[in-house]
C-alpha cells in the first residue's frame, strides 16, 4: 500500500477552521454507494470502526495519514470536527452531521470540505454516510455512500466527466480498497 504510516497530522501554519458549507438535500447530490458484508456482529463491526483513521492511497487518489481535532470532545459526536491529513500532503475538514444507533443498526453521516488536493478541484463538498445492519447473526451489511456537491461553475460536460471518471472509476476504487 502507498500510505505513509505513523505520520502526524497538524494544523498548517495560518490554518483557519472554515465554516461548514450549507448542505443541499442529499437526493440532489451525485452519489456512489459501495456495499460490503463483514463476517462479524453489528457490535463488533461498529467497534472496529472506532479506530484512528488511516486509509491507504490508490494509484489515483491519496490516502489518509491521520487526523487532528478541531473541536472539543470525541469525533463521533454530532458537530465534532477534525482536520484530515492526506498522503500527498493535502488536507480537508470533516464534521459529524448525524449519528444513530439501535439494535437494528447504525447510521453515521459526515460532511467533508475545504479539499486542498487538486484531485478534488471540482468538489465543493461531499457527504459520506455509513449505514450498518445485521441481516443475520454475526454478519454485518455495510452501505458506504458518498454524495458530492460540485462547484457551480462546472459545465454539464465537466459534471458528466466527473461522474464517469472520478466517481465511477477513481473514487469507487478508492472506496472498495478500504
Amino acid at each position: 500500500a502507498l500510505v505513509a504510516r505513523g505520520q502526524t497530522c497538524e494544523r498548517p501554519a495560518g490554518f483557519v477552521d472554515p465554516p461548514r458549507p450549507e448542505i443541499a438535500p442529499l437526493e440532489e447530490l451525485i452519489s456512489h454507494t459501495e456495499v460490503r458484508y463483514a463476517d462479524q456482529s453489528l457490535a463488533a463491526n461498529a467497534q472496529a470502526a472506532n479506530r484512528p483513521l488511516r486509509i491507504d492511497a490508490t494509484k489515483d487518489l491519496p490516502g489518509v495519514t491521520g487526523t487532528a481535532r478541531l473541536s472539543n470532545g470525541p469525533y463521533g459526536t454530532v458537530g465534532a470536527r477534525r482536520l484530515v491529513c492526506k498522503t500527498d500532503g493535502t488536507i480537508l475538514v470533516e464534521e459529524v452531521l448525524l449519528t444513530e444507533s439501535n439494535a437494528e443498526g447504525s447510521r453515521f453521516r459526515y460532511v467533508v470540505w475545504s479539499y486542498t488536493s487538486p484531485k478534488f478541484r471540482d468538489v465543493d463538498y461531499a457527504v459520506g454516510e455509513f449505514v450498518r445492519t445485521e441481516p443475520e447473526a454475526g454478519k454485518t451489511l455495510v452501505n458506504w455512500t458518498y454524495r458530492f456537491a460540485l462547484k457551480s461553475v462546472l459545465s454539464s460536460e465537466e459534471k458528466a466527466r466527473f461522474e464517469k471518471i472520478f466517481l465511477e472509476r477513481d473514487f469507487s476504487l478508492w472506496m472498495r480498497t478500504q
